[in-house]
């Protein structure tokens, strides 16, 4: 029976989460877990030694099966990624691992499910969301993601606070199962429903408030350009020449179609072709044969031809000011490499650029690679970016936006980080701007839970989030986490969106995530304890008597 009620949560949550996204298989995805977790809390120490093995093993192989095949588009952009998709499931694995553990353990010690069981999960979301660099990708609170009424919260306590409501309604069924069973009295079980309603009430009502709130019109348009050109590691200066003629023609061909455009958005990387934006410092060593300067005129003629084109394929328009995702090169000691977000004002110059600040492990790095012999030989081309100095702001006349690139809106914390530092400054983005290419991905699943992520980020932030992508979610989201609009990821395309100002505060920006950090301590100290009173009953064990 174990068995089967290990794998049904894992079947649950798959079917909860996108591509099928059932969204109201969310509130039931954990009671099979959470009774198996009260069955064996009910058993003596002895029962649990003999179980423990073999139920932690079921858990871990039913959860890496739900992550194999929940981010089984990462094996596209690479074959080598099979070997990181396989590594990451198992990793991931650990975590529905670490829950039974800790929820056993605080069972045991007579608190409540009601509220072990969301603080535990919080906790262990948020672990998940630092450790090895972070994923939020596929957070419980993401099945909700659709669903205004349910993710206003998420201004208070980020995707966490989603989450956390989520595992309370599964604690009430888990416990009215239990009753039903003749496992528990009606105690719990009441009190757990009566909980789990007044928190659902609660979100609902806050929901509801939020959604009504009033916002300004926006005054600035933006032209979110996207395709669905394929994309290699080790690509041709011929290739990347057509990807930019085939993104210049539809930036013209989309501005045809529209009134008035003051931005024009081009996704990651698509702007730079073999032309990426070059820096040097006063005392940087300039590779011979390279002239900062005629280079830099050169990359104008681009610069300048995009704005022009797009103005004149719309009457009266003047030239508008370009966010595009573009390589960036810096030459310092020697010669630093960033994913970089240029934006290029109406004279056709670069005003100022953002260079990626969370880095894709296995896509832009590898571990430990200059330290492991031969392993750089097995390295594809293109790797080696460094971190970006930090959160930036480009003002574009009446709006200030924020940049962020690709995985940076899939780490949760990454972008109300940005945020925040821009508050403490005074420099608080009217809107996000966020650019990415997921042609890697095939259109799987895995573009699906990064349009998601970026959803609950709006919510987080109170800002509305432009993002254009290749082979991805071109969209245009409010600050309500409610995707206005969106173009189909095999498309080719543009969206134009006017976004709205929301002068709303977010709790979330300005405290950060320090409710689910105590909850990660928590969950760290329960193993920490458990992990002592083992040793320390092993030491009892072994010493001898008097």
């Amino acid at each position: 029976m174990s068995t089967l009620r290990i794998a049904a949560s894992a079947l649950l949550l798959w079917l909860a989460q996108p591509p099928l996204a059932w969204w109201p298989l969310a509130f039931v995805a954990l009671t099979p877990w959470l009774v198996e977790i009260a069955h064996l809390a009910s058993r003596d120490n002895s029962g649990w030694m003999v179980e423990r093995r073999r139920t932690c093993a079921l858990v871990w192989i039913a959860s890496a099966c739900y992550w194999l095949v929940s981010l089984q588009g990462l094996r596209h952009a690479h074959p080598a990624m099979v070997l990181c998709l396989v590594a990451l499931s198992g990793y991931l694995a650990i975590y529905p691992v670490i829950f039974f553990i800790a929820l056993r353990r605080w069972l045991r010690r007579r608190v409540p499910m009601i509220v072990a069981a969301p603080v535990l999960w919080v906790g262990i979301e948020c672990i998940r969301n630092y450790a090895l660099t972070g994923l939020s990708a596929a957070m419980l609170g993401h099945t909700l993601a659709d669903i205004p009424g349910l993710v206003q919260i998420a201004d208070l306590g980020g995707t966490y606070a989603v989450s956390f409501i989520v595992v309370a309604v599964n604690v009430a069924v888990a416990e009215l199962v239990r009753w039903r069973a003749g496992r528990v009295s009606a105690k719990p079980a009441v009190g757990a429903s009566l909980a789990a309603a007044i928190l659902m009430i609660a979100t609902i009502a806050y929901g509801s408030y939020r959604l009504n709130e009033s916002t300004e019109p926006g005054t600035t348009s933006f032209l979110l350009v996207g395709r669905d050109e394929r994309v290699e590691y080790d690509q041709s200066a011929e290739r990347a020449d057509e990807i930019f003629s085939a993104y210049v023609q539809g930036s013209i061909e989309a501005a045809r179609r529209s009134d008035s455009i003051d931005v024009v958005v081009w996704p990651e990387s698509m702007f730079s072709g073999s032309l990426p934006w070059f820096i040097a410092d006063e005392d940087a060593t300039i590779p011979d044969g390279v002239d900062i300067d005629e280079y830099h005129e050169y990359f104008y003629e681009r610069t300048r031809g995009l704005g022009r084109s797009v103005a004149a394929a719309v009457p009266q328009q003047q030239v508008p000011h370009l966010i595009v995702g573009c390589g960036v090169v810096r030459f310092a000691e020697v010669p630093l490499v960033y994913s970089g977000l240029i934006h290029v004002g109406p004279t056709g110059r670069v005003s100022d650029w953002y260079g990626k600040t969370h880095l894709v492990m296995f896509g832009e790095y590898i571990p430990l690679v200059r330290w492991v012999p031969g392993l750089s030989s097995l390295v594809p081309a293109g790797l080696g970016v460094q971190v970006g100095a930090g959160a930036k702001a480009f003002q574009l006349d009446a709006m200030r936006v924020a940049g962020n690139i690709c995985i940076e809106t899939a780490v949760e914390r990454v972008t109300v980080n940005h945020c925040r530092d821009l508050l403490r400054v005074g420099s608080m983005p009217d809107a996000m701007v966020t650019v990415t290419n997921d042609g890697w991905f095939d259109h799987t699943s895995v573009v699906d839970h990064h349009l998601r992520c970026a959803q609950l980020v709006a919510v987080g932030c109170r800002r509305p989030i432009l993002s254009a992508a290749n082979g991805g979610p071109t969209a245009w989201i409010d600050s309500n986490g409610r995707v206005v609009e969106k173009l189909a990821y095999a498309a080719n395309g543009a969206l134009l969106a006017k976004p709205r100002r929301d002068s709303r505060e977010s709790v979330y920006v300005q405290i950060g995530d320090w409710p689910a950090r105590l909850a990660a301590f928590a969950v760290i100290g329960t193993l920490l304890i458990g992990v002592w009173r083992k040793f320390a009953s092993t030491d009892l064990v072994e010493a001898p008597g008097p």
